[in-house]
């Protein structure tokens, strides 16, 4: 997919400061990339959706409750299990500057392959927007109607400053974090063990 298969890719000025959040594994694994608090899947896995070859991309949500269904109560999910949801965190952060981004919010009922599990597709289009200078992509979360995500790509991800985390079960007790039980409940997603 190119960016002149899009009909109309106008860019967005994400400004600053923009609040983003974003589910993240609580302790760095072996290969993990840091960005300040922001830990990253090595970037040469290309598992997501806008990743780009050899380069950190963080996924950002407009809302906790978004972060929270585009990560662990996605549609295809069939259980949420506490053992996952002990091992993450909420991170917030905040815009340091204007990110100039690609929107694709337009093309979310028009071009599936937006939403599909063809990563290829995505990741070349990615590219492209990384290549022409763009910081990140904002679209359409798949699993909340009406509510935006954000990939930001590269060196962009250090204008982010964390503003705070919070663990998704609590020490001791294993209560969960009200967001989380919130999207459990909205997503009839069930918690297992």
């Amino acid at each position: 997919m190119k960016l002149a298969d899009l009909e109309f890719a106008p860019s967005f000025d994400l400004p600053a400061p923009a609040v983003l959040y974003r589910i993240q594994r609580a302790r760095a694994r072996r290969g993990s990339l840091r960005v300040g608090r922001v830990l990253l899947p090595p970037a040469h896995l290309l598992s997501g959706r806008f990743d780009v070859s050899g380069l950190p991309v963080g996924y950002f949500a407009e809302a906790p409750e978004t972060a929270v269904y585009e990560s662990l109560c996605r549609r295809e999910a069939t259980a949420v299990s506490m053992q996952t949801a002990a091992m993450r965190t909420l991170l917030c952060v905040q815009t340091s500057r204007s990110l100039p981004l690609l929107d694709l919010r337009m093309h979310a009922s028009s071009w599936p392959v937006l939403q599909s599990l063809r990563l290829s597709h995505t990741q070349e289009l990615a590219a492209e927007a990384h290549a022409q200078g763009f910081a990140g992509f904002v679209y359409c979360s798949a699993q909340q109607h009406n509510m935006h995500c954000y990939a930001i790509f590269g060196d962009t991800l250090t204008s982010l400053r964390a503003v705070w985390a919070e663990r998704l079960t609590e020490r001791g007790t294993g209560n969960l974090h009200a967001v989380l039980a919130g999207a459990i409940r909205g997503s009839q997603v069930p918690l297992v063990p």
